[in-house]
């Protein structure tokens, strides 16, 4: 990925952030911090877990926290005040947001004289979802409901005016109750509202109707398999919100089939030059607004033992709806959400998403913890 050089990106840092911070120590002690234990790595930080009684919400007993340590600041690559701002940035975001389907963020802690930077979050004990689909052994059920749940996550995070421009199944966690968590705001985008760090982490407001939203600059940010062909291209300001759409797509494709459909969304990749010809075809036949249905017709890459694999029209109009090369076209999350396949998909986190009873499902009964190896 890019991500980490994707950072600069942002574009609407405050200059002074309002952020809370404590040293590392006052919430972790020496034996905690001689024991933390390594569960991964990225390109901007390395992530341990840790023990602590009160890193949390609330004192308890010793709890694990997942710590994230940013990579030392390089001077050839910005400055420390800038280094500093985009750390705080992305705690603000992240601190700022409140929903089943997020990551908790609890502290922005340092160490050594301010030289060193953490994030405190909740740690989620079952990994990522790319180990998850590498050991195959969801239900098509598991599958749908996780792909629910991620959706939910994307339209929470949209109607606040934030995108997250790098999800992908390895910044997406599963705690011990089969919930999915989105993680990792590095590379995300205050695309509407005051950016958090204005507000002391306080949770954004609701996007309006009316509300201008930003376009981000041309450039690269997230993994290339997940990216936006618009994306790629660098040729003019994009919605965050449509790239957003475009990876939950391949993250869906990825769940059922066990991979990304292709390398990357451009020309000269083989895969991809396929499915956006069909999709030329399939306009030049039923008129450049015609968008596939449940009821068909279908751009000829459903017919590719890929696509096959969705075995319904309704789930296979609702990925062609996320996936069409067009972003101005493409489908929201919240219409993904609310269509009627998404929302007869059965899930086993139903609580508290929905105050309307009418809408509200009964939770299915699914184990999503992997057998131990």
């Amino acid at each position: 990925g890019v991500g980490s050089k994707a950072r600069r990106l942002s574009i609407a840092f405050p200059e002074d952030f309002e952020v809370e911070e404590c040293p590392l120590e006052e919430h972790f002690n020496a034996i905690s911090r001689l024991n933390k234990k390594h569960v991964g790595e990225g390109g901007a930080a390395v992530v341990q877990v840790m023990k602590s009684k009160t890193a949390g919400d609330c004192k308890a007993k010793d709890k694990l926290f997942a710590v994230k340590e940013f990579r030392p600041w390089e001077e050839s690559e910005e400055t420390e005040h800038e280094y500093v701002r985009k750390i705080k940035s992305e705690f603000a975001i992240a601190k700022s947001l409140e929903h089943p389907n997020i990551v908790d963020t609890y502290r922005l802690c340092y160490s050594d004289h301010r030289k060193k930077w953490f994030h405190v979050m909740e740690f989620c004990d079952q990994g990522d979802l790319n180990d998850i689909i590498t050991r195959d052994f969801f239900s098509r059920e598991d599958r749908d409901c996780m792909f629910k749940q991620l959706i939910r996550g994307i339209d929470y995070l949209h109607s606040r005016g934030i995108a997250h421009r790098d999800l992908k199944s390895e910044n997406l966690l599963l705690d011990k109750n089969g919930c999915l968590k989105i993680a990792d705001f590095g590379t995300s985008e205050v695309f509407c509202g005051k950016h958090p760090g204005f507000r002391n982490c306080r949770r954004p407001s609701l996007v309006k109707a009316e509300d201008k939203i930003k376009f981000c600059e041309p450039g690269l940010v997230g993994s290339r398999p997940y990216m936006a062909p618009e994306l790629i291209a660098r040729k003019e300001p994009y919605d965050p919100r449509a790239i957003d759409v475009w990876c939950c797509g391949i993250i869906y494709i990825s769940l059922i089939t066990g991979g990304t459909p292709w390398e990357a969304a451009e020309s000269g990749v083989k895969n991809y030059e396929i499915y956006a010809g069909s999709w030329d075809d399939f306009h030049e036949r039923f008129g450049e607004n015609a968008m596939p249905t449940k009821e068909g017709p279908f751009p000829k890459f459903a017919q590719t033992p890929q696509f096959r694999k969705f075995g319904s029209p309704d789930v296979l109009a609702l990925v062609f709806g996320m996936l069409h090369p067009d972003p101005k076209r493409r489908i929201t999350a919240h219409d993904a959400l609310e269509c009627a396949t998404v929302v007869d998909f059965a899930c086993c986190q139903q609580d508290g998403y929905s105050d309307d009873i009418k809408k509200r499902q009964r939770k299915a009964l699914h184990n999503h913890i992997p057998p131990k190896k």
